[in-house]
This record gives structure tokens, C-alpha cells and sequence, in this order.
């Protein structure tokens, strides 16, 4: 029964690609409205997730304004339709994965780093992007899930390799683990019908399945190493070639407004509620995205490792292959 599953997401990846590689040769693409009058409008593909906090923090803080800057968010469900977006034109930045990323580089789609964003916890104790279980599992460390269903929200995405290459580490084969695709929202009831004998979410389910009795059993990405890379700015080669003042305002007030949330996170957890439809008084309680301004390229040459070891691309850019420069 998985399999199938599995092949059926992977032609969707694959399908999604597609679009972008057509989009690519198509030779299409914008650029930031700007007429010399009044702020630069930089159109921004994003998702409604707490780790996107720290952009529209800095828009509170007035950082982009103050670079002449005006963000025009557009919230977009994936990675893969924000990079379409980017080769398109629709979109002058995108919120994505250095993941995602790195796989429509390696397929030749021109896309690059600009920023940072976000990295995971030191611990699972920490961690906001974990496994969880319901209450009363047997499950003390990764070689128990040896043979079970385990959650993930897409199969042969980011999450994926990612818990792969962590289970590897463990000395588990990730072959032995049997991935069924649950979207994160649908992580709570799953564990608790039994469905999957743990799964992969992020917060603000993470959370919830502990209000419901449940518990972290593996953290795979603060297992690889604390505060791993997560989440990126990306843009078109072809914005960044085209416009290079506005890249260097955006990034400029990125870093800015990055470094203020990572210091400030009260007014994190007040600003999630005003993008996403997470409560207040969940925002006041969960576990945060660790924010951070700094490029770990390292960690990004090993993530894109990662993608050649499990198949995901043939060949897949470097650290300095994929950040824009």
C-alpha cells in the first residue's frame, strides 16, 4: 500500500518540476515595481507558517520601510509553487527550503540563497519540527520504529531526506522505517486513531499532541546537529541579476529583521497569530522557530549531499553553487 503512495507523489514532484523547467525555457521573469517615486514594491511568496514571523516582524518594525522598501506578501501552501512563482515572475522572493532550493538548482531551474531564516532546536526538548507519538507508545529511540508507519508530510520531500539521512546517523536503516504521507495538521488524529505509530510534524501541532497526552520521540534534525538550517529567501537568478540594489535593501533588512526576532520573541509570538490562523493563546505556548541571519554553509553543502545520497537529484549544487553571488 505505501508504494504505490509513493510513486504517486513522487510524479507530482516530478510533474511540478516539469512546470518550472517550462518556465525556464520559456525565458520569463519580472521584476520589483519601481518607478523612481515613492518605496519599491518587493513581491514575496510565503507560507502561513510561524517560521515566516520573522519577515513580517520586520515589516512591524519598519526595517524594509526604512530600506525603501514596500513587501507585498502573497501566501503560497508549498515550496514548490512559490520557485514556479520565482521563474515566472510572479514572485520577486520566495520563503523555501534550502531543500527546495537546491533541487530546482540541481535541475538546472535558476534559482538562488539570498537569506537565512530559520533554523530547528539544539534538542527535542526544544525542537519545534519533531516526531511525535501518543500517549502510552513504546517508543524510546529511532531503532523502535523499526518496522512501523511513521507520518510525514510528503512523501520524497524535504522531511524525508532529512529524517533519513538523521536515522542513518542513528544506525537505522531508513529503509526498515515505513513512511505514509499525513500533512501536518492531520498529525493529532492520526496518532490518536492509531494510524501511524509516530509522525513528523511542526509546530503548532507539535503542541497539540502534547496537550493531548502525547510526547516528542525523535527530533531528526536537531540530531544531526543544533540549530540545523531550515528555511531560506530565495529569488530568480535573473531578479538578482536584474535587480541588484533592491536585492542588497531586501537582504539588508532580512538580516535585520531575522537578528530582532531571534532576540525578541514575545513579539514572535505576538505576530503569528496576525498571518496565520494559530491561536494567541497557542502562540503564547508553543515551541519557536530558532531565527537566524547567518548563511551555515557547512550544514547547506551537507543538506545538498543529502539530496545525491537518497536520490533525490543526480547532481545537486554546493553551498556556494546555490547561495546568490
Amino acid at each position: 500500500m505505501g508504494e504505490p503512495r509513493r510513486r504517486g507523489a513522487r510524479v507530482r514532484a516530478v510533474a511540478a518540476l516539469a512546470a518550472v523547467v517550462a518556465l525556464v525555457a520559456t525565458g520569463c521573469g519580472g521584476s520589483a515595481d519601481g518607478d523612481g517615486e515613492g518605496p519599491t514594491t518587493v513581491r514575496v511568496g510565503t507560507l502561513p507558517i510561524a517560521n515566516a514571523a520573522g519577515m513580517y516582524l520586520g515589516m512591524e518594525q519598519g526595517f524594509f520601510a526604512e530600506e525603501g522598501l514596500q513587501i507585498e506578501p502573497t501566501v503560497l501552501q508549498g515550496g514548490n509553487e512559490i520557485v514556479t512563482g520565482l521563474v515566472s515572475g510572479d514572485y520577486d522572493v520566495g520563503f523555501v527550503g534550502y531543500i527546495s532550493a537546491g533541487v530546482a538548482a540541481g535541475r538546472n531551474v535558476p534559482v538562488c540563497v539570498l537569506t537565512a531564516s530559520d533554523a530547528t532546536g539544539t534538542t527535542a526538548e526544544d525542537d519545534w519540527q519533531v516526531m511525535v507519538a501518543g500517549p502510552g507508545n513504546t517508543i524510546s529511540s529511532p531503532q523502535d520504529l523499526v518496522g512501523s508507519p511513521v507520518g510525514i508530510n510528503a512523501l520524497g520531500g524535504v522531511a524525508e531526506v532529512l529524517i533519513r539521512a538523521a536515522l542513518d546517523r542513528e544506525g537505522v536503516d531508513p529503509a526498515s522505517v515505513e513512511f505514509i504521507e499525513v500533512p501536518f495538521p492531520e498529525v493529532p488524529a492520526a496518532i490518536a486513531g492509531g494510524r501511524v505509530a509516530a509522525a513528523y510534524t511542526a509546530e503548532p501541532f507539535v503542541t497539540t499532541v502534547l496537550d493531548q497526552g502525547g510526547e516528542v520521540v525523535f527530533a531528526p534534525q536537531s540530531a544531526l546537529a543544533p540549530e540545523y538550517p531550515n528555511g531560506a529567501y530565495a529569488a530568480s537568478r535573473q531578479f538578482v541579476q536584474g535587480e541588484p540594489d533592491t536585492v542588497e535593501r531586501f537582504t539588508r533588512a532580512m538580516e535585520r529583521s531575522l537578528d530582532h526576532a531571534r532576540d525578541n520573541p514575545d513579539a514572535v509570538r505576538a505576530t503569528i497569530p496576525t498571518f496565520t490562523q494559530i491561536p494567541a493563546e497557542l502562540a503564547e505556548r508553543m515551541r519557536l522557530p530558532v531565527f537566524t541571519s547567518e548563511l551555515d554553509r557547512a550544514a547547506i553543502d551537507e543538506q545538498m549531499g543529502f539530496m545525491t545520497q537518497y536520490g533525490v537529484v543526480e547532481e545537486a549544487p554546493t553551498a556556494d553553487e546555490l547561495i546568490c553571488g
